[in-house]
């Protein structure tokens, strides 16, 4: 999987948020979802590949960029 790069700023509002980001959407698609979530179902492609935003970082498939 590729890494997808969002700004700080939208990385907290989708950490505050409680988002969840799926790994093959490549974006934040899920709410209510926890910071160390994992396999949690996405609503837009319905794959068991939402992660909360916190683990998403840590794993690597989220990087921040200055766009």
């Amino acid at each position: 999987m590729k890494t997808h790069k969002v700004t700080e700023n939208d990385y907290k509002e989708a950490v505050e948020s409680y988002m969840g980001f799926c790994i093959f959407c490549q974006d934040f698609t899920r709410d209510s979802t926890e910071p160390d979530a994992e396999s949690y179902d996405c609503p837009e492609c319905e794959k068991n590949s939402v992660m909360g935003a916190e683990n998403a970082l840590i794993c690597g498939f989220i990087e921040f960029t200055n766009e």
